[in-house]
């Protein structure tokens, strides 16, 4: 049977409900309010889908993609692809290609050149599928918590910190506090 593909729609959760229980997996504490915001964000923004693949009636993969700055020194916006996972039992029957391939006229659309993926490095089987299509490393991601950051650079707890914040004087709007 064809895969086809679609942008979510707030109907779609029920039959969304296989893949987001795969996807929770060994997070449980992924609520499906998180999913839920992800529809509804796809319907309303004009810069990020949420599409899904369909094998008949069934959902069988899901991916996201977004306008995304392509770094510091791109001069054009490219599409990112994220979040892309296909049910365990409809795997290596053309899915995940088949989200890429929605992937590539949302890039045609949006006037972008390059396709991005993100993909966490913990993810084997999904870094070598991507480089088999010619995908190549261009930067690592990181990320923090902004108060373990704050914890970390300056050596304080961010609870001491946003003390001292509370007893600054109120800057006024348009002002910036970075300086200090």
């Amino acid at each position: 049977m064809a895969i086809q593909i679609r942008e979510a729609a707030t109907d779609d959760l029920v039959e969304l409900m296989p893949l987001w229980d795969e996807i929770k997996g060994d997070n449980p504490t992924l609520e499906v309010e998180l999913l839920i915001s992800r529809i509804e964000l796809s319907t309303k923004s004009d810069t990020f889908r949420m599409m899904i693949a369909w094998e008949g009636p069934r959902a069988v993969g899901v991916g996201f993609v977004s306008l995304v700055d392509a770094g510091t020194w791109a001069d054009s916006p490219s599409v990112q692809v994220s979040g892309i996972h296909v049910l365990h039992r409809a795997r290596h029957r053309g899915v995940a290609k088949a989200l890429l391939n929605a992937a590539m006229l949302y890039a045609d659309r949006w006037g972008c050149s390059n396709i991005v993926a993100a993909v966490p490095p913990t993810e084997r089987e999904a870094n070598r599928f991507f480089a088999r299509l010619g995908f190549a490393p261009i930067s690592t991601r990181r990320a923090t918590e902004v108060a373990a950051l704050r914890k970390k650079i300056s050596g304080e707890s961010s609870r001491i910190i946003a003390a001292r914040k509370r007893r600054r004087p109120h800057t006024e709007p348009g002002s910036s506090s970075l300086a200090s």
